[in-house]
């Protein structure tokens, strides 16, 4: 099994605050906007070579 990687860790940090952020503003547009910016995280794991 591989070993979870500091994007891995990073995205799941920023899906963190847009879920406590969704919960308690309920601004979906910035939760939208966290939520991105982790994928972009995330996306660059699977781009490792």
């Amino acid at each position: 099994m591989n070993k979870i990687s500091t994007n891995f860790a990073i995205f799941v940090l920023f899906f963190g605050v847009a879920a406590v952020q969704a919960i308690q503003t309920r601004n979906w547009l910035m939760v939208a906007f966290w939520v991105a910016i982790g994928l972009v995280f995330l996306s660059a794991d699977f781009k490792k070579p």
